[in-house]
């Protein structure tokens, strides 16, 4: 309390949302103590944390910038052949949602999932997964202002590039696509 300056009821509150979250582990008569965590854990309570930040928008498109163009770069490097066959699955979804008219949300998320995958990196799967909600929930505020036959012109060239093992156009081909569709100019210089 003398700390933080706060009241007693702060701090309260405060131990019993970490509590929630599984960070700390609350002992009648000995006290408060840190739980040992694993690293899909602590993601998911920065998740929790991040629901309560105004500036979580802005944050989480530049995770998905960083992470998901790094990993695309990875995916040319170690995708296998049931990776690629995700990805073809996902782009197959994505032009019946065009055909049909319909939304193609549950293409894209899987087509992304893939790549995320085909990264293979465990941690990384596992952090993904446990920020996509999240991550969707910032994105899916865009999907009206998204070009869904642009966005599959991209997730054919971005597959194309992982598929023939092109690295570097993997990374420019998601770069691409995620200034495209997702990027305000603000965010986007934030990362240059």
């Amino acid at each position: 309390m003398e700390l933080l300056h706060v009241g007693r009821s702060s701090i309260r509150e405060s131990l019993n949302t970490l509590e929630d979250m599984g960070v700390v582990e609350k002992r009648m008569g000995i006290g408060v103590f840190v739980k040992q965590l694993r690293v899909n854990q602590l993601a998911d309570a920065y998740v929790v944390a991040s629901l309560l930040d105004n500036h979580c928008s802005r944050e989480l498109l530049d995770f998905r910038f960083i992470l998901e163009v790094e990993m695309a770069g990875r995916s040319a490097c170690f995708a296998s052949k049931q990776d690629l066959i995700q990805m073809e699955e996902a782009i197959y979804l994505h032009q019946k949602a065009i055909d049909q008219k319909t939304s193609f949300i549950q293409a894209d998320e899987l087509f992304h999932q893939a790549i995320i995958v085909a990264s293979n990196n465990h941690v990384i799967k596992h952090v993904y997964q446990s920020l996509h909600d999240l991550v969707q929930d910032t994105l899916y505020q865009k999907w009206d202002t998204v070009d869904s036959d642009k966005c599959f012109e991209e997730h054919v060239k971005i597959y194309e590039a992982i598929k023939t093992h092109q690295e570097t156009n993997a990374k420019q081909m998601m770069m691409e696509h995620l200034h495209a569709h997702w990027a305000t100019p603000s965010n986007f210089e934030s990362l240059h």
